[in-house]
């Protein structure tokens, strides 16, 4: 307080009247105006501490007594931005009516601590903020105190609420439990000063029906005492949300879900979002009373973990109105989706031909092929002891003729086979059987595969026992 006594003293002295500006002499000229503005940026809404005595009052009071509900309209501002406001009279002083419901319940909580909180400021008309404003400029009024320009100051919301926290046991009281309630201070420097923008629970104070509000009706998606639903890495998840609109205005594509905490990006963003900290509007216009579905899709892009994403509803420029989830199960649970990431299968191998893998059964350039021999003898059985050796290379006997051959010397004129059926050409001489030295001469598979000599081993030990 002497700090402000101070500054208001120091003003009072840098606008001391000068010649030609005294009573009487007109409006400053512009070169003076200038001269005057030496606080820092009107658009930081800083403003000086309230100097209603209620600021300091801890009277005790009943907080429904001090809300007066009855409605009327007026025209709010964000940012520069005007839209149409529902007010009513908290403490005297004109509040936007779903705060005023939020503040009743937070007052009532502190009353029920001991604590009475007031409000000393609450909504101010485009009229009302250009008299503060030129008050500050000119320093004709108002003890020249700061003031936001119009348009700019919170207080055009209706949801900025200066409160009596120099009272006994308001501030500290307002900063354990504000939050709670869905108030937060959003101007460092002025403890006064606190907002409300549809967070913490339903504003279902005693107040009408308000602008915008939604009731959970249904979601694709399991609520999230449930069983998280698992993603791979890169996966997506299309979801929806059913909402009932129990406001009093349409649902426009002004209106957007959104991941919350507000204004915090999601680490479930999906590249078909409006943004990474708004979702999307309602898939069509919903009047009031009607039930409003929101589409969407969830993108497992984060590292492996489990994420639980609460969501909210934002009249972009007016308000946040829906409600946080508590987690104990429907309809509580409402508005949250519990995603478990988990890593990507591996890629498969690369794909492998059979020769290099050996597993297709193909012969090598050069050998013989096992898979002959096999079958061959398969197909005619053993080796027949009948035959007369004739010398010089013999030849295979025609299918089905009885082939005759001496298996005991080095050449052999047929190679029969028992069963009639004759050897496949060239196996009857020791060419086709293979069995020659790799110099030429008998009894050695030149070049022969190992299993081929093998077979002519033992065809030959097979003929000796006959």
């Amino acid at each position: 307080m002497r700090t402000c006594l101070f500054v208001t003293a120091a003003l009072l002295l840098a606008c001391d009247p000068g010649p030609g500006n005294g009573p009487g002499d007109g409006p400053r000229d512009a070169a003076a105006d200038h001269e005057l503005a030496i606080v820092p940026a009107h658009d930081e809404e800083h403003e000086d501490e309230p100097e209603d005595p209620l600021y300091w009052s801890s009277e005790p009071f009943d907080p429904l007594t001090a809300i007066d509900c009855a409605e009327h309209k007026d025209t709010g501002y964000v940012k520069g931005d005007p839209f149409e406001i529902t007010v009513v009279t908290v403490d005297g002083k004109p509040v936007e009516v779903q705060t005023a419901n939020a503040y009743y319940q937070m007052a009532q909580a502190a009353a029920a601590d001991g604590v009475n909180i007031k409000v000393v400021s609450g909504f101010r008309t485009m009229d009302e903020q250009t008299y503060l404003y030129n008050c500050y400029i000119n320093c004709n009024c108002n003890n020249c105190n700061l003031a936001a320009k119009p348009g700019y100051s919170n207080h055009q919301s209706g949801h900025a609420l200066d409160l009596n926290t120099s009272a006994t046991g308001v501030n500290a009281w307002i900063k354990a439990h504000g939050g709670d309630y869905g108030f937060s201070a959003t101007v460092n420097g002025e403890p006064w000063h606190w907002e409300w923008w549809g967070d913490g629970p339903p504003a279902s104070g005693p107040c009408g029906v308000a602008q915008f509000k939604a009731t959970y009706v249904a979601q694709s998606f399991p609520v999230s005492a449930d069983p998280a639903v698992e993603l791979k890495m890169g996966e997506t998840l299309d979801a929806w949300i059913d909402l009932k609109n129990t406001g009093k205005a349409k649902w426009t594509a002004n209106t957007k879900l959104a991941p919350t905490p507000r204004d915090m990006a999601s680490p479930l963003f999906d590249v078909g979002w409006l943004s990474p900290t708004r979702i999307t509007g309602p898939d069509a216009d919903t009047p009031a009373g009607e039930v409003g579905r929101f589409s969407f899709r969830l993108a497992a892009n984060a590292a492996p973990g489990e994420y639980f994403q609460t969501f909210g509803l934002v009249e972009e420029g007016v308000t946040w109105f829906s409600q946080a989830p508590k987690g104990g199960g429907p309809p509580d649970d409402q508005l949250e989706v519990r995603i478990m990431v988990v890593e990507a299968d591996p890629p498969p191998p690369p794909a492998t031909t059979g020769a290099e893998s050996g597993s297709s059964g193909g012969v090598e350039p050069g050998s013989t092929g096992a898979g002959e021999v096999d079958t061959g003898l398969a197909e005619t059985g053993g080796a027949s002891g009948a035959g007369t050796g004739s010398g010089g290379e013999g030849e295979s006997t025609p299918t089905g003729e009885a082939g005759s051959g001496d298996m005991s010397g080095g050449t052999s004129s047929g190679g029969g086979w028992q069963g009639g059926a004759a050897l496949p050409s060239g196996y009857g001489s020791d060419e086709g059987c293979g069995c020659r030295s790799p110099d030429g001469g008998p009894g050695r598979g030149g070049g022969a595969a190992p299993g081929l000599l093998v077979l002519c081993w033992l065809l030959r030990r097979r003929h000796r026992a006959a």
